[in-house]
């Protein structure tokens, strides 16, 4: 609990930080333009690099496959990687037929979701057990690798606390309505899951669900029995479709960004007859298709969560940039500098213990920025070779 506390925390200074870019600087691509703007192109294209990679096309996969893993405990003989790949196909032709229809039904999943978590913590409250928890505070423990690569997970739990930056040049008054998206997605997620994991670990047996995916389906059937369960993994199912409906939505602006600078084919930036990145929302569902037949659940989450707290804490840092650039521009209420320092720090000591205690996952993320960098070097020779 601890550490989703101090992950919805550090997510919350950083839709901080993330709404006051937006607000002074309101164009699509979150990280990427950013930190191409106030830091270096580099960081930017390597930021853009990862985001198609692990900040979406991964994430994407991940949580169709949860989703299906869901179904499998009430479906027998479900093929998790094959129905995954179905879902983002679908998903992802939704939002290629237009912003209109993505937006609906964008809409109408995370209110699902959100309804679905607030009532199944309601029916759960009155079975926790709060005295298992006695002498459950250690304090000492908060410094030890562990902890670190709890936070990992729960900053993976929490990412999407972005994405509007994502979409700032599509979102009316950005200066007022990013900040506000940014901030109250955050705080209501924060509280959200903070209530679900209390009623995770005070109502199922520890054992059971240490190490598995499928938690709420474990939960429900010590509670409601199996019918129950099975009815609630249907419904968790149909929820994380939003999660990949997000991912989608607003992964491909960050390619139609990139394109648009010339870091990508200048295809993925173009607009289709509904006014969406058609062909960058193919790319991402292609890439997240892939992902989703051959990579294994736990490593993902570990190689997402690692690679995308990096660049979070570069776009953190560049606020500190702004601010000395731009002195006169919109300034939210947080704890400058002491909120923005602190968001680094952790994002520091994390990425160090992860490095320490899950190598072959972080080594991939390693791998991802290299093949980046390599990348944008690679395009740079390319643009001098072409001048007169």
């Amino acid at each position: 609990l601890m550490a989703w506390l101090v992950g919805g925390g550090l997510a919350l200074i950083g839709a901080l930080c993330y709404g006051e870019l937006g607000a002074n600087l309101p164009v699509s691509g979150g990280e990427y333009a950013y930190l191409h703007r106030l830091l270096h192109p580099s960081l930017g294209f390597l930021s853009g690099w990862v985001s198609i990679f692990v900040g979406f096309a991964a994430p994407t996969a991940a949580a169709a496959m949860a989703m299906h893993l869901y179904l499998a405990r009430v479906i027998p003989h479900w093929p998790v990687r094959l129905m995954s790949a179905a879902t983002i196909s679908g998903l992802a032709w939704v939002h290629i037929r237009g912003l209109s229809p993505g937006g609906r039904m964008q809409n109408a999943l995370t209110l699902l979701k959100i309804l679905l978590l607030t009532a199944f913590v309601a029916g759960l409250w009155g079975h926790v057990e709060f005295e298992r928890w006695q002498g459950s505070f250690h304090p000492q423990r908060w410094w030890t690798p562990g902890f670190a690569v709890c936070l990992i997970y729960a900053a993976f739990a929490y990412s999407g606390w972005n994405a509007a930056s994502y979409l700032g040049a599509e979102i009316r008054t950005p200066g007022k309505h990013l900040p506000a998206a940014l901030i109250a997605g955050t705080a209501t997620v924060m509280v959200l899951y903070l209530f679900v994991n209390a009623a995770y670990l005070g109502t199922g047996p520890l054992e059971a669900i240490r190490g598995r995916e499928e938690v709420a389906h474990i939960v429900a059937a010590r509670v409601w029995g199996d019918r129950g369960a099975q009815a609630l993994s249907l419904l968790i199912g149909a929820a994380l479709s939003a999660t990949v409906s997000a991912m989608l939505f607003a992964g491909s602006r960050v390619l139609e960004a990139m394109a648009r600078d010339g870091y990508l084919p200048r295809g993925l930036g173009e607009l289709n007859r509904s006014g969406v990145p058609g062909r960058a929302v193919g790319l991402l569902a292609f890439l997240a298709v892939g992902f989703a037949w051959t990579a294994a659940f736990e490593p993902l989450l570990i190689y997402i969560g690692y690679t995308l707290n990096i660049f979070t804490a570069l776009t953190v840092f560049a606020l500190f940039r702004h601010r000395r650039l731009q002195v006169d521009g919109i300034r939210l209420p947080m704890l400058y500098p002491a909120g923005p320092f602190l968001f680094v720090l952790f994002s520091i000591w994390m990425t160090i213990w992860s490095i320490r205690a899950r190598p072959t996952a972080t080594l991939a993320g390693l791998l991802t920025l290299a093949g980046g960098y390599g990348a944008f070097h690679i395009l740079i020779s390319r643009r001098r070779t072409r001048l007169p």
